[in-house]
């Protein structure tokens, strides 16, 4: 293990409490929740890109990053009401 793939378990242990705020809270807090959840699983994406020296991962981090603000947007829409 390289100090990428160390960085990406801390990264991949710190996602848990997001998962959990996301399922359980409000939907302002869940929002919240699925927000950080989804730079953390590019950040993810791009440690795991360095760490197996694998070029598709950076690309699935590019594509993940904008679809995680448009979904985060999109359930905020739909949820109008209840933010």
């Amino acid at each position: 293990m390289n100090e990428w793939l160390i960085a990406a378990t801390v990264l991949g242990f710190a996602l848990i409490p997001c998962l959990v705020l996301a399922l359980v809270s409000p939907a302002p807090h869940g929002l919240l929740g699925l927000e950080i959840a989804g730079v953390l699983v590019s950040t993810i994406l791009m440690l795991l890109s360095e760490g197996f020296h694998r070029q598709p991962f950076i690309d699935l981090a590019v594509v993940l990053a904008p679809m995680a603000l448009v979904g985060s947007l999109a359930f905020a829409r739909l949820m109008e009401r209840q933010l």
